[in-house]
């Protein structure tokens, strides 16, 4: 059995919370394909530290907390994707009246 202490709970709740907005921006611009404002510098940012959050969780066998740095490191790479293949595509403005906020 997994043993988590207080503190464990608070930062697993944290990074799923945080992770939480990686998954709406992965569900927007995969819907639209607009890219259009979206930073590949802090995407890439995002992406290395979550990478380095499985590696440091990993070490520390803080399975809870290792397994939200992998969903968000997959989250975070899936934008890093996108950003390359629909840097030349997306929504225009016409399409973006038609649906919206998002």
């Amino acid at each position: 059995m997994i043993d988590i202490d207080g503190w464990q709970l608070i930062g697993s709740v944290a990074a799923m919370s945080f992770t939480i907005g990686f998954v709406d921006q992965v569900r927007v611009t995969y819907k639209t394909k607009c890219v259009q404002g979206l930073s590949l510098i802090q995407w890439m940012v995002f992406a290395t530290a979550s990478l380095l959050f499985v590696a440091y969780y990993g070490h520390l066998e803080q399975w809870l907390m290792l397994s939200v740095s992998v969903f968000g490191f997959s989250c975070c790479f899936a934008v890093v994707v996108m950003i390359f293949k629909f840097r030349n595509t997306g929504i225009n403005d016409d399409e973006e009246k038609k649906y919206g906020n998002f």
